[in-house]
């Protein structure tokens, strides 16, 4: 039986940098002692979330952003408190704790789904992402093929302050290689950048947005408002839209209630939820 309270030794295996202040880590830990949730091996779906710990310093919630049959967990984290930044001066070799897979993630557009999609099923899928929210997407991105339709276009539209900001930069090619259309911006105009300039709803007005979609938004809250504006105006319904919401979570099973948007936990129930069943909440974005 599941325990969300068991946390598993997770051993560094690699680290990467990505910016400045933020670190890819992957984790290896012994699968015979790590209880598997889902079928095929894969240890987490697009969108969930782990919870990392270290001794003395606490534990926090992050999403894994490992190939989804990748034997290993990769957590990319930025150094910002007091866990962040003990974990930014580990090595390789160093232990921590893990326990999960919570949440319920992107959903699956690999086939009709009506209970969980709602509605007519689009298998194409346009992902609105700022800052850190490529994070929670990149399992999608490099688990293109298990999750979404085989025929299925994946656009992105990604905007970051500076080039040097961008996540995961040295996968572009693969990505596109990969059929996937990839749109970037940066905030202000930067010595050496040739591409679209303005924040990433500017890119709703250069590019030509993939047809037969649902969107997948995830980045600063304070963009919500804007990208649902240019959806809505390019005729994505409430049904069509799936935003990964960010809310402090501490037990990953709506016991804490630290979490709650409404009727729902965070934790639980999202953290992606469809847009109509959140948007009459006040607060909920």
């Amino acid at each position: 039986m599941f325990n969300p309270y068991d946390t598993k030794s997770a051993k560094i295996v690699k680290i990467t940098d990505q910016t400045p202040d933020i670190k890819l880590f992957e984790f290896a830990f012994n699968k015979m002692h790590f209880q598997l949730r889902l079928d095929e091996d894969i240890l987490h779906k697009p969108g969930q979330f782990m919870i990392l710990s270290l001794p003395g310093f606490g534990e926090a919630p992050f999403a894994p952003c490992s190939g989804t049959r990748n034997k290993n967990i990769e957590l990319c984290i930025r150094a910002a408190g007091r866990l962040t930044n003990r974990l930014h001066a580990l090595k390789t070799g160093d232990k921590v704790g893990i326990r999960g897979p919570f949440g319920s993630g992107w959903p699956s557009l690999a086939g009709p789904n009506p209970a969980e999609l709602g509605g007519q099923l689009k298998k194409n899928v346009l992902i609105v992402v700022g800052g850190l929210g490529l994070i929670p997407l990149r399992t999608l991105i490099l688990g293109k093929n298990d999750f979404l339709d085989k025929d299925a276009k994946v656009q992105i539209f990604y905007g970051a302050k500076h080039p040097s900001e961008m996540l995961f930069r040295n996968e572009y090619d693969d990505w596109r290689k990969n059929g996937i259309n990839l749109q970037l911006t940066i905030d202000k105009v930067c010595e050496d950048w040739k591409g679209c300039v303005g924040l990433v709803t500017k890119l709703f007005d250069v590019a030509s947005l993939v047809l037969n979609a649902r969107a997948f938004i995830c980045g600063p809250p304070v963009m919500y408002k804007f990208v649902l504006e240019k959806l809505k105006k390019h005729g994505f319904s409430d049904e069509d839209i799936y935003l990964s919401l960010e809310r402090r979570m501490h037990c990953g099973i709506g016991v804490c209630q630290h979490c709650g948007v409404g009727p729902y936990y965070t934790c639980k129930d999202g953290p992606v939820f469809q847009y109509s069943r959140i948007k009459n909440i006040q607060g909920a974005i």
